[in-house]
């Protein structure tokens, strides 16, 4: 029907929706089509739109499911299957395309539910184009770049913890004024900041950040116009900026709570992602071990979310094999 390739479909698709959807959506969206676009050119063997059959389609469902959720393949193929009707309405694809795909039944969130790099990196950009240095933007970048606990996040001071020439910030337990580490004194360390991190929080505390104390007259990097946010309030935070819809707006699939949206993830998903990512980036694991505060036999057992495909790459990788 025509010789138009399954890149220009996914730029078509993508320029059509931008009129309905926020900029993290069509980040979103990206991400999940990325996916299909780099199955076909590789292990599909598949250039263009005319090439694709049902049969490929449960091929890439079949590959796919090695290292997805059924929630996470619910959304996948749900994005896959707006393209694919959208190519139809094109006169692209007949109609049998699209409604080949069979999606999965969705179901309870999994405790080991994690966020794809490309995909939270997606979210922080945007937050760095529309919400600088806001709270939002400071609460994911930590998170995502150090890796952290949702309790050493909502511990940092501003005034005192954080040493932003120097591009570091300073891990302290003090458990008299209300701020605890996980593992006491085991856990204060210094962990280095990306020089774009340290930028976003001079930033917010130069031009944003509450003139607030909390209850022992400390003053907190996360704060709200109460003073020290509390954990609950971080948590729900990154729930709406991971949720399917736009920057902390909520989710379009209008999930009730918001914890029902399958795209949500916990600050402690964030931190496990991270962590993975790291190691994906073969930084040394007695070195990640003391930056995020772990072991690294609870590393490998925990916060490891790799698949064993992808372990076996990076062993080739490794060997040179």
């Amino acid at each position: 029907m025509t010789d138009i390739t399954i890149e220009e479909a996914i730029e078509a698709y993508l320029e059509e929706r931008k009129s309905e959807l926020s900029d993290s959506s069509i980040q979103n969206h990206r991400y999940q089509l990325k996916q299909f676009r780099l199955w076909a050119r590789g292990a599909g063997g598949i250039d263009n739109l005319d090439d694709i059959d049902p049969l490929d389609l449960s091929r890439f469902r079949r590959y796919r499911s090695n290292d997805l959720n059924s929630n996470t393949m619910y959304n996948q193929l749900g994005v896959l299957r707006l393209l694919l009707r959208f190519t139809h309405r094109m006169g692209w694809v007949e109609e049998e395309l699209p409604d080949s795909i069979v999606l999965p039944t969705r179901s309870g969130r999994s405790r080991d539910s994690s966020i794809d790099p490309d995909r939270i990196t997606s979210i922080i950009d945007d937050l760095e184009r529309y919400q600088y240095a806001s709270l939002n933007h400071v609460i994911l970048s930590l998170l995502w770049t150090c890796s952290l606990r949702i309790g050493a996040l909502r511990s940092l001071d501003s005034d005192r913890d954080l040493h932003l020439d120097e591009q570091w910030i300073d891990m302290v337990h003090r458990p008299d004024t209300g701020t605890p580490l996980k593992n006491k004194g085991g856990s204060e360390r210094e962990i280095n900041l990306h020089g774009w991190v340290a930028d976003v929080l001079r930033a917010w505390i130069t031009d944003r950040r509450p003139d607030v104390t909390d209850a022992s007259s400390r003053q907190p990097l996360v704060a709200s116009s109460r003073g020290r946010m509390a954990r609950s309030s971080i948590r729900e935070r990154v729930y709406r900026l991971t949720a399917c819809g736009s920057l902390g707006d909520g989710c379009e699939c209008g999930s009730d709570p918001i914890t029902d949206c399958s795209d949500v993830v916990s600050p402690h998903d964030v931190r496990r992602s991270s962590i993975s990512a790291w190691l994906d980036d073969k930084v040394d694991p007695g070195l990640l071990a003391s930056r995020v505060d772990s072991s690294q036999s609870t590393i490998e057992e925990h916060y490891d979310v790799r698949s064993e495909s992808d372990k076996r790459e990076l062993r080739r990788d490794a060997f040179d094999m």
